[in-house]
């Protein structure tokens, strides 16, 4: 027992050490995944398998092991479904899409995370001249995630932000000037310096690739 003990604490130093952080330095620790906006860092870990579509993805259950080793006393997870279209195959691309988007959300609640979730609306989208371009899917959760960080504030000293969207600027800002500490994880190539100028720590998602790419089992289809 306290040889598996010390094999889990060396695990935790490591991974804090080589890839994230110290959690002693930052007290209570609340972690919120824009996971949209993590699952296009594969874009950039992978270009050459992702150059049309996403072939290699980010694992979910990866970025819990993750968030473990720091210790975080809750986790959130937000990420948007598709709708299920009873009139149409099963087998059809849009119930293909909508059962996708479930196992990814199922998946986080087995993780443990806190999960909000909302329909995907698709979204008129048309150019300067007012030319109908098509339609765009859209689902943001900009004002879930700052609700809850927040309303939940009373309860953290440090946000584990994971996401680059530059929205979250004025947020970190508010929340440095209630003494609380933020650390932002994103890919390079998709964190804005608006959110690296008012983090405390900021942690390129890059050199943790190998520790989040998605290996496909017998698991039910994504």
């Amino acid at each position: 027992m306290i040889a598996f003990m010390d094999l889990f604490e060396f695990k935790d130093k490591h991974f804090q050490e080589a890839y994230l952080f110290d959690p002693k330095e930052y007290g209570r620790i609340f972690s919120f995944v824009d996971f949209a906006n993590v699952r296009n860092w594969a874009k950039v870990f992978w270009k050459k398998e992702n150059k049309e579509y996403l072939k290699k993805e980010i694992d979910i259950e990866k970025i819990h092991k993750l968030i473990n080793h720091i210790k975080a006393s809750k986790k959130y997870f937000y990420y948007g479904h598709y709708k299920e279209h009873i009139d149409l195959p099963e087998e059809h691309t849009l119930n293909l899409k909508y059962r996708q988007s479930i196992f990814r959300i199922d998946k986080a609640r087995k993780c443990g995370f806190r999960v909000r979730t909302k329909d995907i609306k698709e979204i008129n989208n048309f150019d300067e001249d007012g030319k109908f371009l098509g339609k765009i899917n859209k689902c943001n959760f900009d004002v879930e995630m700052t609700m809850d960080i927040i309303q939940q504030m009373e309860k953290y000293d440090t946000i584990f932000l994971w996401s680059g969207d530059s929205d979250f600027h004025t947020l970190l800002q508010y929340l440095k000037s209630k003494k609380k500490k933020a650390i932002v994880i994103c890919a390079r190539d998709f964190v804005s310096e608006e959110l690296k100028m008012n983090c405390d720590k900021y942690i390129p998602a890059d050199s943790l690739k190998d520790h989040l790419e998605y290996v496909k089992t017998n698991s039910p289809k994504r």
